[in-house]
């Protein structure tokens, strides 16, 4: 039976011999990175007597070490979870994953350094990994305790790819219970109309939350025009785009002879670069599409276009510097408006919901509220964007009518 080689990077016996006195070497086989077995040898330093051949032998040994030790990006089991956070950050760039992705990894990563930074990869267990979760559930909520779950799988997947570890020790924690939110709602159409109209008119207060001005506080229809938000909001409505959507909304995409509207980029914050303008065909969240304009949204942007000033990136809802909008900042504008209507519920998405609700009262199919979204999947519309649970009339009509059929002879005609 043949004998079994040597693992890699490993080394057999060290056998010593004497080639004149005092002076030895020592030799062995060793198996290196690419499998192959090779033969080492060392002799015994310098001028100094070496009676035993132990010189010859530390040399060796200290050849062997460098010679089979990893590279320094190589993963191992006593390399830190931060080094394997490091490598798996890398990895998540090469593979071109969208900056909204990273910078929310990149958040939770803050809670692995801090809970696991300096534990080895051997010693991290799956009893280890729960009690981590358990404290970041406990001290940053259900929503970061499984996005940091998510995330260390991913790494632990990595370890195990590259030999560093058996087995993923996030495999068999426990699955962690998101925080139970609010239904979601969209608006009825009245509601809408409602909304719509208040953003231009409603002599409401619109102040600032939680402060106080001593200056006359703005009416919503003063706040909405001195801040651009009431016409977003009207293309919120007429196209249920995304909000990343319609702030990157370019006047070039403006067809108003065909009365439609081009979408064919998203407004995006890059880490280290800033807000800017992007265009991917294959982004799932940014399906480039051509939607036609109702009456109200074409009639808002031709009273747009003549009063816009000229701006370098060609955009329909510019900042007041003319440059791309933060959604940050339109986020806490809208915020305060929608307060001051007592419509706190009402976010940039739920008009996407009531634009896919409305669609669905107007007997059009979930397909082609899918294509008005920019959904890839028809199912996704109905089951995420489509309101449920409302009080059918018609039903009732339905089975009122069978219910009251003529009958004739015990038979119902």
């Amino acid at each position: 039976m043949a004998r079994p080689p040597l693992a890699i990077g490993t080394w057999g016996r060290i056998k010593r011999r004497e080639v004149e006195p005092g002076r030895w070497f020592a030799d062995c086989r060793v198996r290196d990175a690419d499998g192959v077995t090779r033969r080492a040898r060392r002799y015994s330093p310098g001028t100094a007597t070496d009676r035993t051949g132990a010189a010859a032998e530390r040399e060796l040994i200290q050849h062997l070490t460098k010679r089979t030790k990893p590279s320094g990006d190589d993963l191992t089991g006593e390399s830190t979870v931060t080094q394997l956070w490091t490598k798996y950050r890398a990895q998540l760039v090469v593979d071109d994953k969208a900056p909204r992705t990273l910078q929310r990894y990149d958040e939770v990563a803050k809670f692995i350094k801090s809970g696991l930074s300096g534990v080895r990869l051997r010693e991290v267990t799956t009893q280890r990994v729960e009690t981590f979760l358990a404290a970041v559930v406990l001290a940053h909520g259900a929503s970061n305790g499984i996005t940091t779950r998510s995330v260390l799988s991913g790494m632990f997947g990595m370890a195990v790819r590259l030999d560093a570890l058996e087995v993923s020790p996030t495999r068999e924690t426990s699955a962690i219970r998101s925080t139970p939110t609010a239904k979601k709602k969209s608006l009825e159409p009245e509601m809408l109309a409602q909304l719509l109209l208040d953003i231009r008119t409603s002599p409401k207060p619109c102040p600032e939350p939680g402060k106080t001005s001593r200056y006359k506080t703005p009416t919503v229809a003063e706040y909405c025009a001195s801040a651009d938000i009431a016409d977003v909001i009207t293309m919120f409505a007429a196209t249920g785009g995304r909000e990343s959507e319609v702030l990157a909304l370019e006047w070039s995409g403006i067809d108003f002879k065909a009365r439609t509207a081009r979408l064919d980029g998203k407004v995006v914050r890059h880490p280290g670069v800033g807000l800017v303008r992007t265009s991917d065909p294959d982004d799932p969240k940014n399906t480039q599409r051509t939607l036609a304009l109702p009456d109200f949204a074409i009639a808002m942007l031709r009273s747009r276009k003549l009063a816009a000033k000229p701006n370098d990136m060609d955009l329909v809802f510019p900042s007041s510097r003319g440059g791309l909008r933060e959604p940050t900042t339109f986020n806490g504008q809208w915020r305060r408006v929608r307060a001051a209507l007592g419509l706190k519920w009402v976010t940039g998405h739920t008009f996407r919901r009531t634009v896919a609700s409305l669609l669905d009262e107007g007997q059009m199919s979930a397909r082609v509220a899918a294509d008005q979204l920019g959904h890839s999947s028809p199912s996704m519309t109905m089951d995420r964007y489509m309101s449920r649970g409302k009080v059918r009339s018609e039903v009732a009509a339905v089975l009122d009518r069978a219910a009251t059929l003529p009958i004739s002879d015990g038979v119902a005609r």
